[in-house]
């Protein structure tokens, strides 16, 4: 009797630990869903803010645009009337020394002996290294493209100064006759 009293509780005391078993393990699938239901309105009201946020942040770049374009066009907007219009006074006294200074700046860069001697050498190099290209065996012909190139700027350039010096050598000496 004693055996079969021990079995009976035992067997009580192994339902009643599957009962709490049961218990507990519904009162974690109840916490469970609630926990998800709270996540996931949690991540609806995120959804809907970030939503709201880029709406807000894209209606603020067209104003932004729109404020730009605004200024652009009221900047623009009879400028080019405006500028038409009004003139600075011109001190003729200050724009004929300054004429005058450019036009001796001009002459003394132009007519430099040091300047027409560094380009006459550096043409002579040109010369001497696409002369160099063609006596060799087989010539590269880009490398006397490019030397030929620059050689016809410097010879352009050359040409241009000498013009210069000499139309500003005959403007000197008319203006040394008219005094």
């Amino acid at each position: 009797m004693r055996s079969a009293y021990l079995t009976q509780f035992a067997e009580e005391a192994n339902a009643e630990f599957d009962k709490i078993g049961e218990d507990a393990l519904k009162g974690l699938d109840e916490a469970s869903s609630r926990i998800m239901e709270n996540i996931e309105s949690q991540m609806q009201a995120f959804e809907e803010s970030a939503e709201l946020n880029r709406m807000e942040i894209e209606e603020n770049d067209n104003k932004l645009a729109d404020f730009e374009g605004q200024i652009v066009k009221d900047r623009n907007e009879g400028m080019f009337f405006k500028n038409l219009g009004q003139k600075a006074p011109v001190d003729k006294a200050k724009a004929k020394v300054e004429t005058q200074r450019i036009k001796d700046v001009t002459k003394a860069k132009a007519g430099s002996k040091a300047r027409k001697n560094i380009y006459l050498a550096l043409m002579a190099v040109l010369v001497i290294a696409i002369a160099d290209s063609f006596i060799s065996s087989s010539p590269d012909w880009r490398k006397v493209a490019v030397l030929g190139a620059i050689l016809v700027g410097l010879i352009t350039q050359f040409s241009y100064e000498e013009k210069l010096s000499s139309e500003l050598e005959s403007i000197e000496k008319a203006d040394k006759e008219k005094k």
